[in-house]
């Protein structure tokens, strides 16, 4: 997809999408930094660790084409809970903040809801995964 690509009947500049190359090592997005855009791989892979900078870092996914990453940031308005760092050349078509927000509101108030939903739990899990010193066995994860 590039910038003449968009699915967006609007003129609007921020309705573009802006492709992006990373380097191997580069940080797609930083835990506890706020996200400016969130990113379709094009092409490459990105490793997303959580804890980095902590006693217990976790590798918690490997994404690559068609995976979105910085969504959540942009979805609930707080920080990054993860970095994502390239692991391989990538590139990504980057969307940014505004058009992001512009077409989550376009959405169903409902699914809209659900999403949040969907969000929060993310989110909860990831602050359970850092409390704990042992790996997290996702599949036999429940709330406390």
């Amino acid at each position: 997809m590039s910038d003449d690509d968009s699915d967006d009947d609007s003129d609007d500049d921020d309705a573009k999408f802006t492709r992006l190359t990373f380097q191997i090592g580069d940080f797609l997005t930083k835990e506890g930094e706020f996200g400016n855009a969130a990113y379709v791989i094009m092409r490459g892979k990105v490793e997303i660790r959580i804890g980095r900078l902590s006693k217990n870092p976790q590798l918690l996914a490997t994404r690559g084409p068609g995976d979105v990453i910085g969504e959540m940031a942009l979805f609930d308005g707080r920080a990054h809970m993860a970095s994502a760092i390239a692991v391989d050349t990538t590139v990504v078509n980057a969307m940014s903040r505004e058009e992001f927000r512009r077409r989550i509101e376009e959405m169903d108030p409902v699914m809209r809801g659900i999403m949040r939903l969907m969000v929060n739990r993310v989110r909860e899990m990831a602050d359970d995964l850092m409390q704990s010193d042992n790996e997290v066995n996702w599949a036999n994860w429940r709330r406390k």
